[in-house]
């Protein structure tokens, strides 16, 4: 029931943020960041139960956990960039947001370049 609170609590942020913005859009921002990095506050229940089951999964397939580690790290890096890419696209602010999603481009191919160095290890074994 967790998911039905924080969509219930997104709801009302929004209702709360449109009555704010004819005042002060300044304040609407400053709202819906707050909002927004509350809800990612408690999404990392779903994030840790899931951790645990992956790492059970890759405990029994023999799978080295370095790529579990990966699998996580991309999912936050492509989290935090989508919320920042939106909030900067909320504000008007298009040139940014493209911005941010160049960098997490670059920090999610950084991030997976042991798997492209596996790969082309797996490859070479197989053409020896």
């Amino acid at each position: 029931m967790k998911i039905f609170t924080i969509a219930c609590f997104c709801i009302f942020s929004t209702i709360v943020c449109k009555a704010i913005e004819k005042d002060s859009r300044e304040i609407k921002y400053a709202a819906v960041l707050a909002a927004a990095a509350l809800v990612l506050f408690h999404s990392v229940a779903f994030v840790k139960d899931l951790l645990s089951v992956f790492e059970d999964l890759f405990t029994l397939s023999g799978i080295d956990n370095m790529y579990l580690t990966i699998l996580f790290k991309s999912l936050g890096i492509c989290y935090i960039v989508q919320l920042a890419s939106d909030y900067c696209k909320d504000c008007g602010e298009n040139a940014l947001a493209s911005q941010v999603t160049l960098a997490g481009k670059l920090a999610m191919l950084s991030v997976s370049l042991p798997l492209f160095k596996a790969f082309v290890e797996i490859v070479k074994a197989l053409l020896i």
